[in-house]
């Protein structure tokens, strides 16, 4: 499976969980792990639209470091902010990943005014889902598969790092909106576009579920440049010429 960065370049099951599924959960960390001092293969800010209206900024980063299990991997880090310009909600996420580019930890939040951080963890037969408020815990198992990638509906910058670009079936994993859903993944190659006002061409993978179609747009090196998701008419795209502000 080829990774972007590389240079050749269920059932729920609420309620009682197993003492092995037990097992993983209690191994979640508290608060999402940080990469060792990796190195940053990309940081870059997307500006996000609904019907050509500002409605978020995004900005993230992908780190090669060691994640949360002790292997070498990367993280996605990610933050959106709505709306852009006198925020009154931030979400923050981060994802761990192993060097095949599939997520091992998610964690989402704490977000603004929300009491809930949700978590989850991937393993060869299963995944995990924890919701935390300050009232308690909750856990939800499902069976896992081989590949998943970890969205959300409010973060496009997540589309940053795809389990590889071969064609086939991935499970796109939303554990804030608890959806999981199997995309057919296809790899069209260098196509023309639009990002901003300029032209480029850039490649193009595209997600299809039924009437759902994401297209995702990266430039040569890799860097994620712009997200499209026509029923929702939203469009998120890199600026290119902006830098992470500091907050």
């Amino acid at each position: 499976m080829r990774n972007l960065l590389t240079p050749a370049y269920a059932r729920s099951r609420p309620g009682k969980v197993s003492i092995g599924a037990c097992i993983l959960v209690w191994a979640l960390p508290t608060t999402a792990p940080v990469a060792a001092q990796g190195r940053t293969f990309d940081e870059g800010v997307l500006r996000v639209t609904i019907g050509g209206r500002d409605v978020a900024r995004e900005e993230f980063s992908i780190r090669r470091g060691r994640s949360f299990d002790g292997g070498t991997g990367y993280q996605l880090l990610a933050t959106a902010f709505y709306p852009p310009r006198r925020t009154r909600v931030t979400i923050p996420s981060s994802v761990d990943l192993g060097p095949d580019s599939l997520p091992r930890l998610a964690q989402f939040g704490p977000i603004t005014g929300v009491d809930l951080v949700t978590q989850a963890q991937f393993g060869p037969r299963i995944l995990i889902l924890k919701t935390r408020r300050s009232a308690g815990e909750t856990f939800r198992e499902y069976p896992g598969v081989s590949r998943n990638w970890v969205v959300d509906d409010s973060l496009l910058s997540l589309y940053a790092l795809p389990p590889g670009t071969d064609t086939g079936t991935v499970r796109l994993v939303s554990p804030r909106q608890g959806s999981r859903v199997d995309f057919l993944l296809t790899d069209r190659g260098f196509e023309e576009t639009v990002v901003g006002t300029r032209r480029r061409s850039l490649r193009h993978l595209v997600l299809t579920a039924a009437t759902d179609v994401r297209h995702l747009w990266y430039d040569a090196g890799g860097r994620l440049m712009k997200v499209e998701i026509p029923a929702r008419r939203l469009v998120a795209e890199r600026e290119v010429d902006s830098a992470v502000p500091n907050r």
